[in-house]
């Protein structure tokens, strides 16, 4: 299964920004026939605004795919220690182009039922568009779910 996501994703890493933001009128058809026309953008807005400005703590962002919604938001929080995870090498590779320079941001590529983090090191999980790319989604929902501070908030999208 882990072999098939990769592959999806391999094959698509041309097209999946545009796609996702809707960025060509071929998108935007596409977006409307096989998505029902849902506006990740305006998803992406609004969940993202949950987190202040002024961001102090830990965030897990995963799957964080391209960083094609989060680049901005994490680029904006100097002072958050953000962990960008993902299984796909080519997602990865693209969040890492976006991200650098950054410090405080780092990119790593894994397996979300395998989280390689500490029980308990995350204020905010935050997952975008994901949990349906996951093969064992109780699994990563342990897993996100372990390394996520007992206070802290798991922020999950699913649409």
């Amino acid at each position: 299964m882990a072999d098939k996501i990769q592959k999806a994703y391999q094959a698509s890493k041309n097209i999946y920004d545009d796609v996702l933001t809707q960025g060509s009128i071929f998108s935007k058809i596409y977006i409307k026939i096989f998505w029902s026309g849902t506006d990740d953008n305006e998803i992406a807005r609004k969940i993202l605004s949950y987190i202040p400005e002024n961001y102090k703590g830990a965030i897990l962002d995963v799957p964080v795919g391209t960083a094609v919604f989060t680049e901005q938001k994490w680029k904006s929080l100097p002072d958050a220690q953000i962990t960008c995870f993902d299984y796909s090498v080519d997602m990865i590779e693209q969040a890492r182009k976006r991200l650098e320079g950054y410090s405080n941001i780092s990119c790593i590529r894994g397996d979300v039922g395998h989280l390689p983090m500490e029980a308990n090191s995350f204020d905010i999980v935050l997952s975008m568009n994901g949990f349906h790319a996951f093969p064992d989604k109780k699994k990563a929902f342990r897993e996100t779910h372990r390394v996520l501070k007992p206070a802290g908030k798991n922020t999950q999208n699913r649409y």
